[in-house]
């Protein structure tokens, strides 16, 4: 597995590193969009409850980072984040 850390026994190239972590990136998303598509569910369920909202105003400030981080500072900007 591709770490921050160098050690003299693992030799990995950037491409293998980036491979690695792309993947991971994509089984991530993957992932969030299952338990997006649960936590509608449960609002659903439950469509009073504020909480719902406050969950997802708290993602999408965190995705508007990820989103900065990969080089479109659109939505940190729109949400009015310091990034």
């Amino acid at each position: 597995m591709c770490s921050m850390q160098r050690t003299n026994t693992i030799k990995q190239t950037a491409a293998a590193c980036y491979a690695e972590r792309y993947a991971e990136c994509h089984d991530l998303l993957k992932r969030i969009a299952k338990r997006l598509d649960e936590h509608k569910r449960h609002q659903s369920d439950e469509p009073a409850n504020w909480g719902y909202s406050g969950d997802l105003g708290h993602v999408s400030q965190e995705l508007a980072y990820v989103l900065a981080a990969l080089g479109d500072r659109s939505a940190v900007d729109a949400k009015g984040l310091d990034y």
